[in-house]
């Protein structure tokens, strides 16, 4: 009743706010402030260092980014309106967010808990394609490759390239019935799996509210599954997000938050991404309420959020957040390098360091290449991304950092060849559902190479 209650004064500020150019919004509220705001509070580290581990900084990165919320608030493009929130508004906001939250059903349940930097408690997984392009028939096998891990707790689903042979057009009936299919197609997979229960990340064919609200009904996708609501960079909402969201909170579904703020863009480079991605987070809380928030940076020319310079600002956000408050964060692999590659296992471990030992509660991947290749994704890169996750939960931030900084020198120069890779078909037995054996090879010697330089046990 408190979140419903809540939605009401959300809305509220979306029709009553202060009326401002969507221009003016970005140079005035974001560009200029978050610049400001950098310097104000010293958000700073050494070139060389690509895991920060001084909490003084994380505090200081946390109050920059407090401040950015207090400040801006959210654009809503639908009404043209500034939606601002008190201090006191705020502060319920972090003081009332949920330390936990279970996903899923019966066996299959899995619990996700707030942590701290340098914790050593189990963070979650969530492994999928996270909308990566796949043609139909080819979803079910995919889906499986993720669902049959046993380290993978729950499941995102890939995006169709066709529904029943025909091109799916946001805000048109075939979106609805994309994710119809989506949902029928995902209860197939958990059930091939033996996990008829495991939540499902959903739903990834609805561009719009539409697929969404109409999927997640009667016969459709669970309140126990993941349904998920994004800003819009930066620091934006609009009419679609907010129907989900308020269908979210009359259906009492577990919500998944995410922002996607820009590196060289309006928050300039890392220390500013870094105050943003504080702004995001608490600003997700304010305006949707979920049960996990993301930040979901992404490289301004790359698409990635595994390059090397964004990796201290990420780090230092999410330890302000963990340190300070009670919110259950979350780190997404977006990866350049494609599956059959090192460079996809290198990165995703680079940034699951960076996250793990920086505090978070769930682990999200892998988008690989970028999450554009048709078809370039599997089940073992989850795999590999799970196992360095629970590695990295014996290890503090000062153990992880070095291990960082290899990892980087191992992929950073190969980031503008783009190595995307090779697609499922090539790299798994379709009837199997089982890595082939170039592609096994290849993971099972960069395990070891993890073992023999980092002593880090997959």
């Amino acid at each position: 009743m408190r979140t419903r209650g809540r939605l009401l004064q959300v809305l509220d500020k979306a029709e009553t706010g202060p009326i401002i150019s969507e221009r003016d919004f970005d140079r005035e509220f974001i560009q200029k402030s978050i610049k400001n705001l950098v310097q104000k509070y010293d958000i700073r580290w050494e070139e060389d260092v690509f895991l920060p581990h001084d909490d003084a900084l994380a505090d200081r990165v946390f109050e920059a980014g407090y401040e950015l919320a207090l400040n801006t608030g959210i654009f809503c493009t639908s009404t043209k309106r500034r939606m601002v929130w008190t201090r006191d508004e705020l502060d319920e906001v972090i003081n009332t967010s949920p330390t936990s939250v279970t996903l899923g059903d019966g066996e299959d349940t899995v619990v996700i808990s707030t942590r701290r930097p340098d914790d050593d408690k189990r963070v979650a997984v969530c492994g999928g394609p996270y909308g990566i392009p796949v043609p139909e028939h080819l979803f079910v096998p995919i889906m499986l490759s993720y669902a049959q891990e046993p380290l993978i707790d729950f499941i995102d689903n890939a995006s169709f390239v066709s529904t029943y042979g025909r091109p799916i057009r946001a805000g048109s009936p075939w979106e609805a019935i994309a994710c119809w299919q989506e949902a029928d197609l995902s209860f197939e997979v958990i059930r091939r799996a033996g996990r008829p229960g495991m939540a499902v990340g959903c739903a990834e064919n609805s561009p719009t509210h539409i697929g969404e609200v109409s999927s997640n009904s009667f016969g459709g996708f669970r309140p126990t599954d993941w349904h998920h609501a994004a800003l819009i960079s930066e620091l934006k909402t609009n009419y679609d997000q907010l129907i989900k969201v308020a269908h979210f909170a009359r259906t009492g579904s577990h919500i998944h938050t995410f922002a996607n703020n820009i590196y060289g863009g309006y928050p300039g480079g890392a220390d500013g991404m870094a105050v943003a991605l504080v702004a995001s987070l608490i600003m997700l809380q304010a305006t949707y309420f979920g049960c996990t928030v993301n930040p979901g940076p992404t490289h301004a020319t790359l698409s990635c959020d595994t390059h090397p310079k964004m990796l201290p600002g990420i780090g230092v956000a999410l330890q302000g957040l963990n340190r300070n408050t009670n919110l259950l964060t979350t780190s997404f692999a977006r990866t350049i390098g494609g599956p059959g590659t090192k460079n996809i296992l290198y990165e995703s471990a680079a940034l699951t360091l960076v996250g793990v030992t920086s505090g978070i509660a769930l682990m999200e991947g892998v988008q690989a290449a970028v999450g554009i290749e048709t078809a370039h994704c599997t089940g073992l890169e989850a795999r590999f991304l799970a196992q360095v996750t629970h590695a990295a939960e014996k290890i503090s931030r000062k153990e992880a950092a070095p291990i960082v900084k290899k990892l980087t020198e191992k992929y950073g120069d190969d980031l503008t060849k783009k190595p995307i890779g090779k697609s499922f078909e090539q790299l798994y037995d379709l009837e199997k559902v089982k890595p082939l054996p170039e592609w096994q090879k290849l993971y099972e010697e960069v395990c070891k190479e993890f073992k023999a330089e980092f002593g880090l046990i997959l």
